[in-house]
């Protein structure tokens, strides 16, 4: 791997681990200030979130209906360039129950060392928009 590769792929990982600790402040320094998180499947936040303060409340609010219980751990990061690729395990558990357990893809563009989009793609999109309705 080249240098940059493995300086982004070391960029994302910290993101998440991050967001592990609930250290927004944290996951804010990796993203340009007008950067895209777009939810490419249906459900309650399909859609493009653009701006990291509409990303950063998109999170909290993903980690509120979970009562904390949100999970997202990396399985896998592969990069190439500006581009890396994450295999994702989500899971949590909602206050009433219904249960997530999700294996999905986050691809992510950096650009300078920030990451300026990513496009989340769930494993069960029925299951996904099931329990975050």
């Amino acid at each position: 791997m080249t240098g940059t590769v493995t300086s982004n792929i070391e960029i994302v990982r910290s993101g998440y681990a991050a967001f592990g600790r609930g250290d927004m402040a944290g996951v804010a320094e990796l993203f340009a200030p007008d950067a895209v998180w777009t939810h490419r499947n249906g459900g309650r936040f399909a859609g493009p979130k653009r701006g990291f303060d509409t990303i950063a409340a998109f999170f909290g609010e993903s980690v509120e209906l979970s009562a904390g219980t949100l999970r997202v751990e990396p399985t896998g990061l592969l990069g190439d360039g500006d581009d890396v690729a994450v295999l994702i395990h989500m899971t949590g558990t909602r206050p009433d129950g219904r249960a997530l357990d999700d294996r999905q893809v986050h691809l992510f563009h950096l650009r300078d060392g920030k990451t300026v989009s990513v496009d989340q793609y769930v494993g069960d999109p029925g299951a996904v928009e099931a329990f975050w309705a």
